[in-house]
């Protein structure tokens, strides 16, 4: 949107001291984004008026006229096409490097043979009418030589501003609100606009009612004023209005239409004229299906039955908020005018104005919720300047108000403690009500400490509606850059240190970045299929009730089927690869985590399970427990050390000759196994498979049981070490081998296992255990007879123990 800072001063005295560059800071800094300024004399740059001397026929074309121009600097050759170029008239000429209004650049150029050094203007090209059947006479009082602008006496400074930044204030769509907004900034006199309006018509001297109005969708034309004018001359407009259009970016037309335009940029409103001998009724209604009619824009348009439009009892004549009709539009023929300033409601023209793809100045004041006490303002605005551009004009009818507004006053109840604590300091309380009645806020009671606030009509238009709104208001007029910034009060803690999450972060490290294992993120859901061919009994598992599929309608008790899939959907991509998963398993009986506080309700118990599974060739349940070493050693602490015992209740995916419990100190965390060949074949598996799944919640809680590091100092005394092969029989356990070993005597400090071995040259059903073991005493170094003594003692308990009997090879 254009704003005239000449326009302005209508309003408002503005200082000479505020430059231009200060109001447009200003009125960004309090109510729009004013995105540049310009001086509109610049639009006519290298524009002068100079006077045609001769002109003679163009030697090459009949239509062409051969002119010699002064323009005081010397004399131009011009060729020209107008027909009624003639000596001795005054024109407005574009030298050359002139950019005209339209986009035109000017250069010297050749027409036709002949040299052509500017060009002789008409009205349309200069942005100052429609006129293109001639060139632009001026009046005798011109010039030769003079600025075009300083002719025209433009000197104005024009405001673009961003309607972005108006969505939500369709009282600044206009020169009185921004006046208005100026006054308030710079508490400046704002003169009422009521001054400019004459009020005194007599509209009940015209007896004869000629005008007949009928609404019959209130609910979408809240208020409709109508009144007939007679005696009217449509001609080109007053220079002044044509200058003020100029500079709102608008291209004049005549002065009716064009006083239309100038009142809708004047205080908001849009309003329509038709030509009172074409029109008899007007009848506001909504459209018939596909009813069509031919807009100004001479564009034929095919409504809908949401579509409001001004009939003349038969026809559309208009389409209302829009545009005007094509049949009714006024001509240089039109002596009687029917002045139309009505409110629309915004939804309506919103949704015809973008289905049919038609946004005008009008539209786009109307789809934000005009003040409906604008039409009447308007009306009277009109009337005023149509007084004085057409002298002879009389009412010719009654005046015509159909008003079915809420004209109901809004008030909102202002605490200043609130305001203070809202703003986050205080602000004085006569400044703020000084500055809300510089807005046109009334105040009731200002010695009150809750000031009851009383909303302007033109603000109550789904603009301001309560007290954070009035908020709003004198904060931004206060001035945001006005409010000391400081951070809010609050004790700084340190957040709470999640263990469990630090901890998983660790094993899944170790996993992924030391194990090469890839990590997996499998649905909680498994299906009766699934687990039937891991030959799981699925009976106590829990229902969903809305499953996602056939083959998920069950909630898992173990991450096992979901890695068993992802070996499976893998295995033709890779030999050697392995998956790990930490994910919840749900059981079928309470948990602690509520559902429903009202019902006092609870969700399925739940854990945190760690599940592991690998394939290859080589010794999958060695390498797995490999790994889960691994994980404890280097993520959770060389301190904790598994072991691996019998299990009794075997799962049914499980082989039943390599499956073992795994347990640290005291604590069974879970269990690792082979796959048996059953369910390998179920599956589809092409390799074997070791599987392994840990209690994570156990295993959590193991490690913060575990005390922090300490420092020792380092042994004064050396250590002794000697090993030990012994042969048992297969059925003997090396945790148990181990277990003696390290209980035997305090001078045994390590056992570690290093061999096994298994073959044609031990009998049958025997192995070869061989132990490292390391002796040391703190308080002595120790002698070769002593441990040698010491592991005599225990070759010999090994024996009576578990018949174990030294190797001889």
């Amino acid at each position: 949107m254009y704003i005239s800072l000449n326009w302005l001063k209508d309003y408002v005295k503005i200082p000479s001291k505020l430059k231009p560059e200060n109001i447009a800071a200003e009125l960004t800094g309090h109510t729009v984004e004013v995105e540049s300024f310009t001086n509109s004399a610049e639009q006519f740059n290298h524009v002068v008026v100079g006077k045609v001397l001769e002109v003679a026929k163009h030697p090459n074309a009949d239509r062409l006229r051969v002119t010699v121009v002064d323009v005081k600097k010397g004399k131009l050759n011009i060729v020209c096409g107008a027909p009624n170029v003639a000596p001795g008239q005054l024109v407005a000429v574009a030298l050359v490097g002139a950019i005209l209004p339209n986009g035109l650049e000017i250069k010297e150029s050749l027409i036709r043979g002949e040299k052509s050094e500017g060009m002789i203007c008409a009205e349309d090209e200069l942005g100052l009418g429609k006129g293109h059947d001639g060139i632009m006479v001026l009046r005798d009082s011109a010039k030769i030589g003079e600025a075009f602008s300083k002719y025209l006496k433009v000197d104005d400074i024009v405001l673009e501003i961003d309607n972005k930044s108006l969505s939500n204030r369709p009282d600044l769509l206009n020169h009185y609100g921004i006046a208005r907004e100026l006054s308030a900034i710079y508490n400046l006199t704002l003169i009422p606009y009521e001054k400019v309006l004459d009020k005194k018509w007599d509209f009940l001297s015209v007896k004869e009612n000629k005008l007949e109005v009928k609404i019959n969708a209130l609910d979408a034309c809240p208020r409709y004023l109508a009144v007939k004018v007679k005696n009217i001359e449509v001609k080109e407009s007053p220079s002044w209005l044509k200058e003020r259009l100029v500079a709102a970016n608008q291209r004049p037309i005549n002065n009716i239409v064009d006083l239309t335009n100038y009142v809708m940029f004047d205080c908001g409103q849009p309003m329509h004229a038709f030509d009172a001998a074409k029109v008899k009724k007007i009848v506001v209604r909504r459209a018939e299906k596909d009813e069509t009619m031919e807009t100004l824009d001479e564009k034929a348009r095919v409504l809908s039955v949401e579509d409001l439009v001004i009939t003349d009892g038969n026809e559309p004549i208009a389409l209302a908020g829009i545009m005007g009709g094509h049949g009714s539009e006024i001509s240089p023929e039109t002596t009687e005018l029917l002045l139309e300033s009505a409110n629309f409601a915004a939804a309506g023209i919103r949704k015809t104005s973008q289905k049919l793809g038609l946004r005008t100045e009008a539209s786009v004041r109307f789809e934000k919720s005009l003040d409906t006490a604008l039409p009447e303002i308007a009306l009277f605005r009109f009337l005023t300047l149509l007084k004085k551009i057409c002298p002879k004009m009389e009412i010719d009818s009654p005046l015509i108000d159909i008003d079915n507004s809420d004209h109901q006053e809004k008030t909102v109840e202002l605490d200043l403690a609130w305001l203070d604590k809202k703003i986050g300091q205080a602000i004085k309380k006569t400044d703020v009500i000084n500055t809300l009645e510089r807005l046109g806020f009334v105040i009731a009671d200002s010695k009150a400490e809750v000031l009851s606030v009383k909303i302007p009509s033109w603000r109550a238009a789904k603009d301001v509606a309560n007290k954070e709104d009035i908020a709003e208001e004198v904060l931004r007029l206060y001035g945001y850059d006005n409010i000391n910034s400081q951070m809010p009060a609050s004790a700084m803690e340190l957040p709470e240190i999640n263990e469990e999450r630090l901890i998983e972060r660790k094993v899944k490290n170790v996993l992924c970045l030391k194990n090469s294992l890839n990590e997996a993120y499998n649905y909680s859901f498994v299906g009766e299929d699934q687990l039937k061919k891991l030959n799981i009994d699925y009976s106590n598992y829990l229902k969903l009730a809305n499953p996602l599929s056939g083959i998920h309608n069950l909630l898992r008790q173990s991450l096992v089927p979901g890695l068993i899939a992802n070996i499976k959907s893998n295995q033709f991509k890779s030999e050697n690869f392995g998956f790990f998963e930490v994910g919840s398993v749900f059981f079928k009986t309470v948990g602690t985590l509520i559902k429903d506080k009202s019902e006092g309700s609870f969700l399925p118990y739940q854990e945190k399970h760690l599940g592991l599974a690998i394939t290859g060739d080589d010794d999958l349940f060695g390498r797995l427990k490999g790994i889960i070493d691994s994980l404890l050693k280097n993520a959770l602490g060389q301190r904790i050390e598994a072991e691996y015992f019998v299990i009794e209740e075997k799962p049914g995916w499980a082989d039943t000759n390599a499956i073992a419990r795994v347990i640290v100190g005291s604590q069974e965390l879970g269990l690792v196994s082979l796959l048996s060949v059953e369910a390998s074949a179920s599956n589809n598996l092409k390799r074997p498979v070791a599987i392994a799944e840990l209690n994570f919640n156990k295993l959590v809680e193991l490690v913060l049981r575990q005390p922090s590091f300490q420092f020792t100092e380092a042994p004064k005394y050396p250590a002794l070490s000697r090993d030990l092969a012994f042969v048992v029989d297969n059925k003997i356990l090396y945790n148990d081998l181990k277990k003696e070993m390290v209980e035997f005597n305090s001078l045994i400090k390590s056992v570690e296992l290093f061999d096994v071995y298994i073959g044609n040259k031990l009998e049958g059903g025997k192995k070869s255990l061989a132990f490292h073991l390391s002796y040391q005493s703190e308080e002595r170094t120790l002698t070769s007879e002593e441990v040698d003594k010491i592991q005599a003692s225990l070759i010999s308990l090994m024996a009576e123990k578990f018949e174990a009997q030294l190797r001889s090879f």
